[in-house]
């Protein structure tokens, strides 16, 4: 029985500690991570109804990458922050995504951990009160885990403070003797006296039946080394620290100016920028247009009216890769006057010269039609 569980909790450890990523465009390739690729970035669906864009112009210049339908070039706030462009065409959200990515890179992390076990055959762990160690800031996470085949999920009582971690394991129920008991310390390769108080505190809390100090006799304790894979942002900045709101702001009026994006008014860009910072680069996180709004992530509404659906799959973590950015900066191509496109787009200077055409239409009839009638008079008294 003890050797099963030895492989059980070792497993158990592992799944509570372990951890990787996936990087994209880089040479290494990772299963998981804590902050996947998504986290580097700000992202959101143009699908205001007003809003057209085309990205043939684009597509077509020097000094982009483009990757299936999505156009890929450097940031006009920051040259070594991706601007992704990508047709979107989801359920009910139609319209130009828009990502700004920070690139990636792999970084491998490694913490040693005590860990020491035992064993106590005659505890129940239905006679413990794992909420006993609340007044001393103990905080108790409760899971249940398929241990062994063909039997009841069992129930896992963690208790963590600090850099220790007291993890509770039943041999076959919690109303049955047999305790198997791991208790793990991050960083260190003995308990250190705070450690040994900690613990005598947290055995008395819970009630246990003997000391911890009389307990402590009957541990095995060794090293681990784990190793943990992320990803971090190769800009020398975090994501919290960036300033999303500037980058989001001056793209999305270059793209504007350039007539990749049509009807896109000053508070939409406004508006857009301001909650930048709060989306990320996933789908149930990111930004788009609702109910006359701009919002981030989605919506119980948005769910019952089947405008879009929840991503349930895990997070991304391909990465980003610096090499996957053109060698250059995109430069203007369509800032030019065009007054037929102008007139035509739905922009506040297409409306403007629309009203003003047909303002001097107007006056130019009532002026043509007040000739016509004074002419008129003057013939009929002739």
């Amino acid at each position: 029985m003890k050797t099963i569980y030895n492989i059980l909790i070792l497993a158990l450890i592992v799944s509570i500690m372990g951890a990787g990523t996936l990087d994209i465009g880089s040479a290494s390739a990772l299963t998981s991570c804590y902050r996947p690729t998504g986290w580097y970035a700000s992202e959101f669906i143009l699908n205001k109804p007003s809003l057209k864009f085309n990205l043939d112009p684009i597509g077509e210049s020097e000094n982009v990458t483009v990757i299936r339908e999505s156009v890929i070039y450097r940031s006009h706030y920051n040259e070594s922050l991706a601007v992704i462009l990508t047709p979107f065409d989801l359920f009910e959200e139609k319209g130009l995504d828009i990502r700004l990515q920070m690139p990636t890179r792999n970084i491998t992390a490694y913490t040693q951990f005590l860990v020491l076990e035992t064993d106590d055959m005659e505890t129940r762990l239905l006679d413990l009160n794992m909420m006993g160690g609340r007044g001393k800031r103990w905080v108790l996470d409760i899971s249940y885990m398929q241990l062994l085949p063909e039997q009841p999920p069992t129930q896992i009582s963690n208790l963590t403070k600090g850099n220790l971690k007291v993890t509770f394991v039943p041999h076959i129920n919690e109303t049955l003797p047999g305790i198997y008991i791991v208790i793990s310390a991050e960083n260190a390769t003995s308990l250190s006296n705070e450690n040994m108080t900690e613990l005598s505190n947290i055995f008395d809390g819970i009630g246990y039946p003997i000391s911890f100090n009389m307990l402590a006799r009957e541990f095995e304790s060794k090293i681990t080394i784990e190793e943990e894979h992320d990803l971090e942002s190769a800009l020398g900045i975090s994501p919290d620290d960036f300033d999303w709101f500037e980058a989001m702001k001056i793209e999305l009026e270059w793209l504007r100016d350039n007539r990749v994006v049509t009807g896109l008014l000053d508070d939409d860009i406004e508006d857009i920028a301001t909650i930048a910072k709060d989306t990320v680069g996933e789908h149930n996180l990111r930004g788009r247009h609702y109910n006359d709004n701009w919002i981030q992530g989605i919506t119980e509404e948005m769910l019952e009216n089947e405008v879009t659906k929840l991503y349930t799959g895990e997070p991304t973590c391909d990465g980003f890769s610096e090499e996957i950015l053109p060698s250059f900066n995109l430069q203007d191509f369509n800032t030019g006057f065009r007054p037929l496109e102008i007139i035509f787009e739905s922009s506040i200077q297409g409306q403007t010269i629309r009203i003003g055409l047909i303002g001097i239409g107007i006056l130019f009839v009532s002026v043509f039609v007040l000739r016509w009638q004074k002419r008129l008079r003057k013939r009929k008294k002739r």
